[in-house]
């Protein structure tokens, strides 16, 4: 063999050889869920969310009306963003099973008519309260919290659904 070929050779072999290497370096550092009930929930949480309904104690909470403002959750790889109807928020979440826990959240500071403010704030304290999720069979998500002054419920639709507004 002369010596471009063996070159050649050689090339094609180690690229072959680091193809096969990031595959397995790939394989072993994706996280795993710890479950297939994990992964199902983890999954159908991903996306795009719009506030229903807000129930306190199971009493339903009034609501500025969804043509004044918009309440929203994204949820992505840890990571939940959305609009409190005033302001922008983002901060991370976790998911064990059916539990979930959103983290301190960060949002901008713009200032809006005050039923708007009060409403943004209710919504933000019960997202950081969260403690458990359920999706339906009708795609709805509904979160369950618990804050220091109140427990309640939050009801989203997916953000796709039209339906309700």
């Amino acid at each position: 063999m002369n010596r471009k070929t063996l070159f050649i050779v050689t090339l094609i072999v180690g690229s072959v050889g680091i193809t096969s290497l990031n595959s397995v370096v790939a394989q072993q550092t994706a996280k795993k869920p710890t479950s297939s009930y994990e992964m199902v929930q983890s999954s159908s949480l991903k996306g795009s969310w719009r506030l229903a309904n807000m129930a306190e104690s199971n009493l339903p909470t009034p609501m500025v009306p969804p043509q004044e403002t918009e309440l929203t959750a994204n949820f992505s790889q840890g990571r939940i963003t959305g609009s409190g109807g005033c302001n922008r928020f983002m901060g991370s979440y976790e998911i064990k099973g059916d539990r979930l826990t959103i983290n301190q959240l960060a949002s901008t500071f713009k200032a809006c008519q005050e039923p708007i403010m009060n409403q943004e704030s209710k919504y933000m304290k019960a997202l950081q309260g969260a403690q458990r999720f359920e999706l339906d069979d009708k795609g709805q998500l509904t979160i369950y919290y618990q804050s220091e002054q109140e427990s309640g419920v939050l009801r989203f639709t997916s953000k796709s659904v039209r339906g309700l507004w």
